[in-house]
């Protein structure tokens, strides 16, 4: 039998080395503080305050972590994992004990943004790999304590992992991996829908038989990080009523949930509230210092002329101007923030024409695989942690919805965004020489001239007209327009840097009133609990989470999108085998991409009209349209041509799902297209450029498998293989394969075999990416 292993204690004084050896620089002040505060307050076993004599899981109890965070943008808020890591660690002392482990052993990252949940897991990896390779030092002893937790046992822990490390998001694998065994400390990153539903009994994408297990433990041993939590917060409300419903239970647990807020402006009735109180953000010689200090003057201006049916492309025009009028030997990273689709690929096209492929989009209508795409090969030198080093040749402008406003880690030098909300406003300038370079960062914000009379009406405070409320942002954009104008310098100018604009900020309702309006999570009732816990047999009715996740929806739900390039519907026969071929490799979510219902039905009916929603969910949605339609659509498309799938998996039948007709099409639909579809698919999604050249290039079916599934599929078929690029090896052999296969498949199907093992032996000797 094993001999216990005498671990060195670790106290709150140990985590600036901890932090220096993981990174190479030291903590800032507020994490060296955060972390004092968790690990002593963690010193008390019961995790209670020993005044109040309350239940550790009690709205009263002293909780060792605040229930907010506020910290501005590019405070270094993700090292909050780093901390929560180490005070678990900082608890094996306990085990020696026969103390109970009372800090969290795992660690959700939550935000509703996948390139964030990508950026965190990648972080907490990093982490992961130096404490599993550490062979000395505090990483040693800080690996060798996490190895302990997750064996229950000083003894015997030698070959545990010391940390877990797991994504949940939509549109790729989800291994469970970080549900097999409750005792190892585990990072997940996450989005609110995965970890939402996994809470409530209702896990997306998974069967009833483990829901109650991810509910146990997402519900105990946990910490919940909500980052940027004003972009979620009615699940914000719904964490904080499972955290009062736990102090319900006869005999409590006494297992650690804690929701943790992270946002620069933590929403209203929160108390416990950790904030910095440093010199370091006044310091112009700190890191941080820096990025609070820098300042980031913006111009107000109205572009009089964007009213009526020209104002897309009269405001994308005014956007694209004042983009390159902001190029300079200093200032070669520009973004373009714009609230509606429509203007955003507007503007894009006008910039494409003067600047090539240094105009890039991004927007909600493209497909995950694209977008991540996008953000790591053509966004890479925007990083913030390459910001000092790096070198733009030529200028790089990024076009994007409020996709890219929350929490990218990316540094401009130049910013252009159309008038939004307040909040928005501050979210998308966290964008805007986030680093605190020494460079003379500028900016522009433009008003919409049709949005202008609103702005007017409300110049001094007045109650606007009513119906002129912005469909996304409400009456806040009119009201943060007119508070921007009173709250110019001497310059004309507003200054968004941090330092500069905090101290001006209106406080209580005058603040609210200028802020966008957040929708709140219905109000959850033990009854709504009672028929979540009851998973075999399911209750009927059982009550949707969805609402509990992102508020009640607004507006006309979407139809998700995907391509694929070996559909042919043209025919009875074909049609089976375009099931066949579904089935076998099913559209995966991040092959697809989110379309208005309104907007996708009138592209089937060949109608040519533009998306004016926004990338806001549930808000700005364009109106459900179910009209009958002749044999023949506007542009003398037949029915026949322009048939589509609605995908409902085994259910799918030919005669009901197989449709070119939009009165079909659902609300919530997958809808699968086929490549070749003559209605022009730009109208519906943003797609790189070159993917139309052959069609079947808009088929990523065997990447989004691969991704969803963590095994790779092969679809060889003719339209497919013609998409391969020339440099393949084997596309020539694949196409006089297919060419000749039902006549060799009959005659000779070991020879077919043969010829498809030969095949499959000169692609497998291609290299793991080809140039294009």
């Amino acid at each position: 039998m094993s001999e216990p292993t005498t671990t060195p204690e670790l106290h709150a004084i140990d985590f600036t080395e901890f932090f220096t050896a993981l990174w190479h620089k030291p903590p800032f002040a507020w994490q060296k503080a955060l972390a004092k505060r968790v690990l002593e307050s963690s010193e008390n076993p019961s995790g209670e305050s020993p005044a109040s004599g309350s239940p550790p899981d009690s709205p009263e109890a002293t909780s060792a972590w605040p229930e907010a965070i506020a910290l501005p943008t590019a405070s270094g808020k993700t090292a909050c994992m780093d901390i929560a890591v180490f005070a678990l660690a900082a608890q094996a002392a306990r085990l020696a004990r026969n103390q109970t482990i009372t800090a969290p052993r795992r660690i959700f990252f939550v935000v509703d943004r996948r390139v964030i949940v990508d950026e965190a897991y990648e972080r907490a990896r990093r982490l992961a790999e130096k404490l599993d390779s550490a062979e000395e030092g505090i990483l040693k002893v800080v690996a060798d304590s996490l190895r302990q937790i997750a064996h229950g046992a000083t003894a015997g822990f030698d070959g545990e992992p010391p940390l877990a490390v797991h994504a949940l998001r939509g549109g790729m694998y989800r291994s469970e991996a970080w549900a097999r065994n409750p005792l190892q400390p585990s990072v997940v990153a996450s989005t609110v829908d995965q970890t939402g539903s996994r809470l409530l009994f209702r896990a997306y994408g998974r069967g009833p038989g483990v829901w109650p297990i991810y509910a146990g433990l997402v519900a105990n041993d946990s910490l919940i990080l909500l980052d940027e939590a004003h972009c979620a917060r009615p699940f914000l409300q719904t964490l904080q009523a499972v955290r009062r419903f736990r102090t319900w239970a006869h005999a409590p647990l006494g297992r650690s949930f804690w929701p943790v807020v992270m946002s620069a402006t933590p929403p209203p009735g929160i108390k416990d509230v950790f904030e910095d109180l440093s010199a370091e953000r006044l310091d112009p010689v700190h890191p941080l210092g820096r990025r609070q200090l820098a300042r980031k003057p913006a111009r107000l201006h109205t572009v009089t002329k964007a009213t009526g049916r020209r104002a897309t492309s009269v405001f994308a025009t005014a956007l694209a101007k004042a983009a390159s009028e902001l190029i300079n030997d200093e200032c070669r990273a520009i973004v373009v923030f714009v609230n509606r689709v429509a203007a955003a690929r507007e503007t894009h096209r006008r910039l494409a024409a003067d600047h090539g492929d240094r105009a890039v989009l991004l927007t909600g209508r493209m497909r995950p695989v694209d977008k991540d795409a996008v953000v790591q090969q053509r966004l890479r030198p925007l990083q913030s942690d390459r910001s000092d080093e790096r070198i733009l040749a030529e200028p790089l402008i990024v076009v994007a919805t409020q996709t890219l406003e929350v929490g990218a880690d990316l540094d401009f030098d130049g910013l252009v965004t159309e008038c939004a909300s307040l909040d928005a406003l501050r979210q998308r300038f966290g964008r805007l020489n986030r680093m605190g370079r020494p460079i003379e960062a500028r900016a522009v914000i433009l008003l919409r001239g049709d949005q202008a009379g609103a702005a007017s009406d409300n110049q001094e405070g007045e109650k606007k007209t009513k119906g002129r409320d912005d469909p996304v942002y409400g009456s806040a954009l009119a009201d943060t327009w007119a508070w921007l104008e009173r709250s110019r310098n001497e310059d004309g100018e507003v200054d968004f840097g941090i330092a500069g604009l905090d101290p001006r900020l209106p406080e209580g309702d005058s603040l609210a009133a200028l802020n966008a309006p957040a929708p709140d999570a219905p109000v959850m009732l033990p009854s709504h609990i009672d028929c979540w816990a009851q998973t075999a047999p399911l209750p009927r009715p059982s009550p949707d989470v969805a609402p509990f996740l992102h508020g009640p929806r607004e507006g006309a739900a979407d139809v998700r999108i995907c391509w694929r390039g070996d559909l042919n519907l043209t025919n009875e026969e074909a049609r089976a085998y375009a099931l066949e071929s579904l089935t076998l490799c099913p559209p995966s979510s991040s092959e697809t991409l989110p379309v208005p219902i309104g907007v996708f039905k009138r592209w089937l009916a060949g109608e040519d009209t533009d998306d004016e929603s926004a990338d806001v969910e549930g808000v700005g949605a364009e109106g459900d349209t179910a009209e009958e339609h002749s044999g023949t659509n506007s542009e003398g498309i037949s029915l026949a041509d322009r048939r589509v799938v609605r995908w409902r998996g085994a259910e799918t039948r030919d005669t009901e799902d197989i449709t070119s007709d939009p009165a079909k099409i659902r609300p919530g639909d997958v809808v699968v297209v086929p490549a070749d579809h003559p209605c022009p698919w730009h109208r519906l999604g943003d797609l790189p450029p070159g993917v139309t050249e052959p069609a079947a290039a808009l088929d990523v079916g065997d990447h989004a498998y691969l991704l969803a599934r963590a095994k790779p599929i092969l679809r060889l078929h003719p339209a497919l293989v013609e998409a391969w690029p020339d440099t393949v090896t084997g596309k020539t052999a694949a196409l006089e394969l297919l060419s000749d296969l039902e006549r060799k498949y009959e005659d000779a199907p070991d020879e077919i075999a043969g010829a498809l093992h030969e095949l499959l032996k000169k692609l497998s000797a291609l290299p793991a990416s080809l140039p294009q």
